[in-house]
């Protein structure tokens, strides 16, 4: 897997192919974990049962949840043809039917307003990040099927929710935030090269802590890393990664709990962390995200977000039938 970081490559790169993806990714949580946000915009939908059944088939597409003490209270997940979509190839700029993410100047704002199943309900979630001049700190080359993309992974951020039942609104929310927010893209499906992976990321005041894993698949990754407040990342030496508290989900996955995380900064210093995921805010068929708690050198650090995803059942026709959740799709 090919990492990069910074604005510059977060423009589409306009892959074709079966299988091919490309997603933009932004999650907010507020420090007390009482409210929390994750958008997600798509070029090729891994997760749609439609392109896993067909992944000559791309389309555009969006998905949004909204937590609220750590249960998800709204989700909308949606696709629409590539006609109907607007992918820039020069800039930071996706749109589509309800959903748009772009920069201006130095602010990336991404908006999704959209319906949640059939019944009248809608959510509308807008995240505004101040992103400044997120640097970068590798060549724009994509040398590898699958890359990574920490395009703004720490920016303050304002969030606006609201949730409309069809009898009119019944929730607004105003929240500041750290926003994150990255890219990821492969020329290929992804269960052909990953087995599964743990992603988790925590906000602190003057850091983000930030990890990927992919032990147990042919694209091997262990990334621990920081990014500070002027949006530098710096990637850890000597990492290790030990998972711990195996668990098995109602829906069959097999997880680990407690993900132990260390690495050495530029300066030779060991960084150790904790990330406990025992707060379940969404258990899926193929993924689990988690309201996570972290601990850095041993003392309480706060709240963050994280996931595992089990990417291999993506290739499985026994999963299609339990991803139909409320979907829709335009013509």
């Amino acid at each position: 897997m090919r990492i990069l970081s910074g604005l510059q490559h977060d423009h589409c790169h306009m892959l074709h192919g079966p299988g091919t993806y490309e997603w933009w990714y932004t999650d907010a949580l507020d420090s007390s974990g009482e409210w929390g946000v994750v958008m997600i915009l798509f070029r090729g939908m891994p997760m749609s049962p439609d392109y896993l059944a067909n992944p000559s088939d791309l389309q555009g597409g969006y998905a949004l949840s909204i937590y609220h003490r750590g249960v998800r209270i709204a989700f909308a997940f949606g696709g629409h043809p590539l006609d109907r979509c607007c992918f820039a190839g020069d800039d930071v700029h996706v749109s589509m039917p309800g959903a748009e993410l772009r920069l201006t100047d130095e602010v990336l704002k991404m908006t999704i307003d959209a319906p949640c199943g059939n019944d009248g309900r809608r959510a509308r979630v807008a995240v505004t990040m101040n992103v400044g001049s997120c640097r970068a700190h590798a060549p724009d080359i994509i040398d590898d099927p699958h890359a990574w993309i920490l395009a703004a992974p720490r920016s303050r951020a304002t969030v606006n929710i609201q949730i409309h039942e069809a009898h009119g609104e019944v929730v607004t929310r105003d929240l500041c935030a750290i926003a994150y927010h990255d890219h990821n893209m492969g020329a290929r499906a992804m269960a052909v090269d990953f087995r599964d992976w743990y992603w988790g990321r925590l906000h602190t005041e003057h850091q983000t802590l930030v990890y990927l894993v992919t032990k147990r698949s042919a694209d091997e990754t262990s990334w621990f890393g920081r990014v500070l407040d002027d949006g530098n990342v710096e990637e850890f030496s000597e990492v290790s990664i030990t998972l711990q508290r195996p668990r098995l989900s109602m829906m069959g996955l097999r997880y680990h709990q407690r993900i132990i995380l260390s690495g050495r900064d530029s300066k030779g210093n060991l960084v150790s962390a904790e990330c406990l995921n025992a707060r379940v805010c969404e258990d899926g068929p193929f993924y689990q995200r988690y309201i996570s708690r972290w601990r850095i050198d041993g003392a309480e650090a706060g709240l963050g977000m994280s996931e595992y995803m089990d990417v291999s059942r993506l290739s499985k026709a026994w999963i299609r039938p339990f991803l139909r959740l409320p979907w829709v799709v335009s013509s």
